[in-house]
C-alpha cells in the first residue's frame, strides 16, 4: 500500500480533493483498491452545514486514479508488487457514518448534531461549533448541548458520529454557535 500512496495522493491532491483513507484489501483472487475523499472545504461562521462532495467529480476522480495507478503499476515494480495482479478500484467519499477522528472532520461536520462518547465513558450528544486547534495543548471543538456551549478536547473523544436529522437546527444553537465561533476567531 506505500507504494500506491504517492501516487494515489498526489492525484487526489490535484483534483482538489483531500484523501481521507487508502485501503487495500484481498477480496478472493483480486484486490479492492478503495480510495476515500473528502472536500478540503471549511464552512465558514454565516455558513450552514456542508453539503457531500460532488458526485460526478468523483466519478472522474475514479478515472484519474485509474488511469495513474495503471501507469504507474507498468513503470514500477513496487507498484506492481503492491497491486499483483488484478485489482478493483473503489472511489468514494465518507459516509454519514464516518467516525470524527481528526480536526478536519469536526471541521467539516460543522453545526451538524453528534453523537460523542469521552474517555470517562460519558455520552453526550450535541451540535458541532468551532474547532480550535492551538500550538500547543489539545484540539478542542465547542459543542452545543441543549441551551449550554460546551468545550471538550479531542483527545478526550473516544467515538464521535454524525446523527443524520430531518429537521433543521434549533436558531438559537446555530446563533450560539456561531457567536462563539466569531469570537473565538478573534481571539487567533
Amino acid at each position: 500500500m506505500s507504494a500506491l500512496s504517492p501516487v494515489v495522493d498526489d492525484v487526489v491532491a490535484r483534483a482538489g480533493f483531500v484523501l481521507d483513507e487508502l485501503d487495500v484489501r484481498p477480496a478472493g483472487r483480486r484486490l479492492v483498491v478503495r480510495v476515500t475523499v473528502d472536500s478540503p472545504d471549511v464552512p465558514g461562521v454565516e455558513d450552514g452545514p456542508t453539503g457531500g462532495v460532488d458526485l460526478d467529480a468523483v466519478a472522474e476522480l475514479s478515472r484519474d486514479v485509474s488511469a495513474a495507478v495503471d501507469a504507474r503499476e507498468s513503470e514500477d515494480p513496487a507498484v506492481r508488487d503492491a497491486l499483483a495482479g488484478a485489482y478493483t478500484l473503489e472511489v468514494t467519499t465518507p459516509g454519514t457514518d464516518r467516525p470524527l477522528t481528526e480536526p478536519r472532520h469536526w471541521r467539516r461536520a460543522w453545526l451538524r448534531r453528534v453523537a460523542v462518547t469521552l474517555a470517562g465513558g460519558e455520552a453526550v450528544t450535541g451540535r458541532v461549533g468551532g474547532v480550535v486547534v492551538p500550538d500547543e495543548g489539545p484540539a478542542t471543538v465547542t459543542l452545543a448541548v441543549g441551551k449550554a456551549l460546551r468545550t471538550v478536547a479531542l483527545d478526550e473523544v473516544t467515538r464521535a458520529i454524525v446523527e443524520v436529522e430531518f429537521k433543521p437546527a434549533p436558531d438559537a444553537e446555530v446563533e450560539a454557535l456561531r457567536a462563539a465561533r466569531r469570537d473565538s476567531e478573534e481571539e487567533q
